[in-house]
């Protein structure tokens, strides 16, 4: 338990900003839910068709899965901040516009003819009739939506939206419980901590109660609204003074050398030129590359065989020089983008197996599984069970039948094929975990998987007018070989330090920065 609180106080300064992006986002997604849903939930109870129109509509948002619905988002609005409120504002609609129809419509139906023989108009109805009676529904409607919106935030970090969601999916990428749970638990605390101040905005809105009780309530209210205000006063003078200097926009994938490497470039272009940076951890490699084509992103760190094969769909069998010119050409002609010279490193897929599994069945080539396969479990990434250069590519090359097959998060393939839960599993050729747990990598025989050296994607408008920029980054050609690369994964899968200090470290031993 201690070492989980000194883990946690070290990290207070991240958890702290995170903590701060996901008040924002899953804040203002409630509050524009809870802006427009309360007045459609009150507009519908005069139509019935109206009514179940409006529902059936709300709930289609509720069936899709918030994952898929965030991936389905990014074509129309991109990444960041912007489409993870409009997906959460989404899934708030539906508790919020049913529980004020509920409300509003089972008000006493005497109630309501009292108040008309009193000479009330439709307005005042609502107003001094019906809305008090219905706010303690609608409150719960509120509650509800606030609650598991806060929850589903942690997916925002997905796409680039950043939230304590960034430090969940760290931790489970570097089989790292402290870090899911630095993230897991101020998120807990904060939805705790919502629906208690909600239920007591609930009690001072009402039109019973006791007044002591009420006036104690007000008073703690105004003390979250000063907070709240000041907060907000916060936001908007960083935003003001964020627009005085130059921000480059950097992009990184979601394993642990990706956040490595995105952290190499931040910090070399942050040390040696007069610029700002953001960096984004964003999904997969179609996301990433959407977002440097659309210009959301000016830099990510990428793999010349994902690229040949998963994004420009190339088949051919070349070199790794004839690979990395051809990326080069069709980016540049087709994307208006390029590629700078590789960082020295591949980090190939490969198939690994538990050594005791490889010594009892003499497995060493990718070959030899034919013999076993039809009684083996093989594990990979979710992107790899997808790619031409994935599962598919893989069986029809070797003419592999596998018993089983199933994608999970790539951080915890390793762990457990050493586990013996799974026969193989598909790793990356410069995770440390290979050789700390002693894993047997077999060997590519027929050369499926293509070469994937390491280099940095940029726009070609954003080269062209920050050179300076490209020059920084062109010191970390072949500066990075497989050991090293294995070696600095192996100290953040660790919990030994940061990928931020690691790639501070990294920089500074090879003299790139002071």
């Amino acid at each position: 338990m201690n070492g989980f609180i000194e883990y946690f106080i070290s990290r207070l300064p991240e958890i702290g900003i995170l903590l701060n992006q996901h008040i924002k986002i899953s804040g203002i997604a409630v509050l524009i839910a809870t802006f427009i849903g309360v007045p459609v939930g009150i507009l519908i109870t005069k139509s019935q068709r109206a009514s179940k129109a409006t529902l059936t509509a709300a709930g289609m948002f509720q069936t899709i899965p918030s994952l898929a619905l965030f991936g389905l988002i990014i074509p129309f609005l991109g990444i960041g901040f912007k489409p993870a409120v409009f997906v959460l504002f989404l899934y708030s609609l539906l508790p919020i516009v049913t529980n004020t129809f509920i409300g509003i419509r089972n008000v006493d139906y005497s109630t309501i003819q009292a108040a008309i023989g009193m000479g009330m108009t439709n307005f005042q109805l609502l107003l001094k009739v019906k809305f008090p009676i219905a706010l303690g529904v609608i409150m719960g409607g509120i509650r509800i939506a606030t609650v598991s919106i806060i929850g589903t935030t942690t997916l925002a970090a997905l796409i680039g939206a950043g939230g304590l969601g960034e430090l969940i999916f760290k931790g489970i990428a570097t089989s790292n419980n402290y870090l899911v749970l630095c993230g897991a638990i101020p998120t807990a605390i904060l939805a705790f901590v919502a629906n208690y101040l909600l239920g007591i905005l609930e009690k001072v809105l009402g039109p019973l109660g006791n007044k002591k009780e009420k006036q104690k309530n007000r008073k703690i209210l105004v003390g979250v609204a000063i907070m709240l205000i000041s907060f907000f006063l916060f936001q908007v003078q960083k935003y003001m003074n964020k627009e005085q200097y130059v921000v480059i926009k950097i992009g990184h994938k979601t394993f642990t050398e990706q956040r490595i490497l995105g952290n190499m470039i931040a910090i070399l272009i942050e040390k040696n030129t007069p610029y700002k940076v953001s960096l984004t951890e964003l999904g997969g490699t179609n996301i990433n590359f959407e977002a440097i084509k659309n210009g959301e992103i000016d830099i990510y760190p990428e793999y010349t065989g994902t690229s040949f094969l998963a994004i420009l769909g190339e088949k051919d069998l070349l070199s790794p020089r004839e690979i990395f010119f051809k990326v080069k050409d069709i980016y540049n002609t087709k994307y208006n983008l390029d590629i700078l010279e590789p960082l020295g490193f591949e980090n190939t897929y490969a198939l690994a197996v538990n050594k005791k599994f490889s010594e009892k069945y003499g497995i060493n080539k990718i070959s030899d599984l034919k013999k076993i396969a039809n009684d083996s479990y093989l594990i990979g990434g979710h992107e790899f069970m997808e790619r031409v250069d994935g599962l598919k590519g893989l069986i029809e090359a070797y003419n592999l039948n596998f018993k089983k097959v199933n994608s999970m998060e790539p951080g915890l393939i390793i762990p457990t094929i050493y586990s013996d839960k799974a026969e193989v599993g598909v790793v990356y050729s410069t995770d440390g975990l290979l050789a700390k747990y002693n894993l047997v990598v077999l060997e590519d025989d027929l050369k499926f998987f293509p070469p994937y050296e390491a280099v940095i994607t940029i726009s070609n408008s954003f080269k062209n007018e920050y050179e300076d920029i490209e020059r920084e980054l062109s010191k970390l050609s072949n500066m990075f070989t497989n050991k090293d690369m294995q070696r600095l994964n192996l100290k953040v899968t660790e919990g030994v330090e940061s990928e931020y200090n690691v790639a501070k470290d990294a920089l500074k031993d090879k003299g790139l920065i002071e």
